[in-house]
C-alpha cells in the first residue's frame, strides 16, 4: 500500500512543520490550510481506496474520526501540542492499517504457517514490522528484480525492530552485569538477544546442566542473530541475487520464531 505510506510521510510533514511552531498557539492559516488539504485527501482519495479492503474496517473508522477531530481543531486557535498530538495519533493509526490490510491481503496469499503466525504475532506487537516482513515475502515472490535490496532490508528492520521492542536500549544496559563491548555505542544483537532470554528465566529454576545448556544457547543465538544482521546489513549495500536474500529471509523467519516464542 504504497498510497498509505506515501500519506504516512506527508502527515509526518505536517507534524514538524506544527513542532517548529514556536508560539503556543498556533495562529498560521498556512499550516491549518495545509491540515485542512490533508484531511480532504483523506476523505476524498485515501479513504475512498480503503473502502474496497474490509481488512481493517474499525481501524478505518477510527482514523475517519481522527481527521474529523482534526478538521474540527483547524476551525480554532489551539495550542500547537493539541495539533502535534493529533497529527501524531493519526500516524500511529495510519501504520496500524497499512500492516493490517498488508497482513490481510498477504495471508490469503501465503501458504507457509509459520509466516503467518510470524505476520499475526507482529501485527498484534510492531504493525509496521508485520508489514516490513510480510512486505519482503511479497517481494520474494517475484522472479525477477533490478534490485533485491528491498526486501533484505524489510528483512533487517522487522528483526532489528522486534529486538529493540523486547529489549530496549535502556533496559538492557541498566540490567545486571551489562557491559558495552568494545567499539560498541551500545547494546549488540547478540546482547539483546541474551536480556531476552534471560529474562525469561530459563536457567533460574533448572539443574546445573540446564543452566548450562541455556548460556549455551543464549550465546548461540546471539552469535546467530548477529550474524543474521550483519548478512541482511551487507545485502542492503551491495548487488545481492535472489538466493541470498531467500538465505537471509530462512535465518530471519528462524530467529523471529525463537525470539516470539512461536515455536520451531
Amino acid at each position: 500500500m504504497s498510497a498509505i505510506r506515501d500519506f504516512i510521510s506527508q502527515i509526518e510533514e505536517l507534524r514538524k512543520a506544527v513542532k517548529a511552531h514556536i508560539p503556543k498557539q498556533l495562529f498560521s492559516d498556512t499550516i491549518k490550510g495545509e491540515m485542512r488539504k490533508t484531511t480532504d485527501h483523506y476523505f476524498n482519495v485515501t479513504r475512498l481506496e480503503l473502502v474496497e479492503d474490509s481488512a481493517a474496517e474499525e481501524k478505518i473508522k477510527e482514523l475517519d474520526s481522527a481527521f474529523q477531530n482534526l478538521l474540527k481543531l483547524t476551525h480554532k486557535n489551539c495550542q500547537a501540542k493539541t495539533f502535534h498530538n493529533s497529527l501524531t495519533y493519526i500516524k500511529i493509526r495510519l501504520i496500524d492499517l497499512d500492516g493490517a490490510i498488508l497482513g490481510g491481503r498477504g495471508l490469503k496469499e501465503k501458504k507457509d504457517g509459520q509466516d503467518i503466525l510470524i505476520v499475526k504475532t507482529l501485527n498484534q506487537l510492531l504493525p509496521s514490522a508485520a508489514s516490513s516482513y510480510l512486505q519482503a515475502l511479497s517481494d520474494l515472490e517475484q522472479t525477477t528484480r533490478h534490485s533485491w535490496r528491498g526486501p533484505a532490508t524489510d528483512l533487517r528492520e522487522a528483526l532489528r525492530e522486534t529486538l529493540d521492542h523486547l529489549a530496549p536500549d535502556t533496559d538492557v544496559i541498566s540490567s545486571i552485569g551489562f557491559a558495552l563491548e568494545k567499539d560498541a555505542k551500545g547494546p549488540t544483537m547478540k546482547q539483546k538477544v541474551r536480556f531476552i532470554l534471560k529474562s525469561r528465566g530459563m536457567a533460574k529454576n533448572a539443574t546445573e546442566t540446564i543452566e548450562h545448556a541455556s548460556q549455551a544457547i543464549d550465546e548461540a543465538m546471539g552469535s546467530f542473530v548477529r550474524s543474521v544482521y550483519t548478512r541482511s546489513s551487507v545485502s542492503t549495500h551491495t548487488p545481492t541475487n535472489k538466493s541470498e536474500v531467500v538465505r537471509i529471509k530462512n535465518l530471519v523467519k528462524i530467529t523471529l520464531l525463537e525470539l516470539l516464542e512461536l515455536g520451531a
